[in-house]
């Protein structure tokens, strides 16, 4: 336990170190070589701790900001606010988290649009909205399971494309407001998921995958 404590440390301590590099040139095969180049860390050691090189880092880096975002939340007082305005507030939780580090989050966004990136965006995507929901009080588990995670994928991801695109705070939760109460308005659920996907960037094909499997 004490060795892998500690090893967690360094692993934190190197993505740490790492930020200043990605905020200005993103998740590339060269993010190793620019973190050894201050000789804090070998070579060696980023290969030993992060195997798949700068994409390990990546898993890690959204394994920590979602932990961030797990601590953050159990102190909302969400008390006996309405399911819909607990998805909002926790929404909005995760923006004001990402404005602490919005160039790295924005090359992050776009790092993961690439389709090599599929499998790693789509698990991301998924755990965050499932953690909203389960935060927000639902745990079903017939279709509405499914429809609610992919109606909210769509949601959040629009949203947080909404953020990146003009960075500011107030313009997105109006649009976030506007998404929940249009999806309140629109009866089927297919019809939620294809309304609103439209809005996302054309690099962003998650959803479209996500909406094919529900059918």
């Amino acid at each position: 336990m004490k060795k892998n404590n500690k090893e967690n440390l360094i692993k934190k301590n190197i993505l740490k170190e790492s930020k200043k590099y990605i905020s200005t040139h993103g998740w590339n095969d060269n993010l190793f070589t620019l973190i050894s180049s201050n000789n804090k860390y070998k070579i060696s050691t980023l290969n030993s701790l992060f195997p798949s090189g700068y994409i390990s880092l990546l898993k890690f880096y959204l394994e920590e900001m979602n932990k961030s975002f797990l601590l953050k939340a159990k102190k909302l007082n969400l008390g006996n606010m309405r399911t819909h305005i607990k998805v909002r507030e926790l929404i909005l939780l995760k923006i004001k988290l990402y404005k602490l580090e919005k160039e790295i989050i924005k090359k992050t966004y776009f790092t993961l649009l690439l389709p090599k990136y599929f499998n790693i965006s789509s698990y991301s995507l998924y755990k965050t909205v499932d953690e909203i929901w389960f935060i927000a009080g639902d745990h079903s588990t017939d279709f509405n399971y499914y429809s609610k995670r992919a109606i909210l994928a769509a949601i959040y991801s629009s949203v947080i494309f909404h953020w990146i695109s003009n960075n500011d705070i107030k313009s997105t939760t109006n649009f976030l407001d506007l998404q929940l109460k249009r999806v309140s308005k629109i009866p089927k659920v297919k019809s939620k998921i294809k309304d609103i996907s439209t809005q996302l960037p054309q690099g962003f094909k998650n959803l479209k995958k996500i909406f094919a499997i529900m059918q």
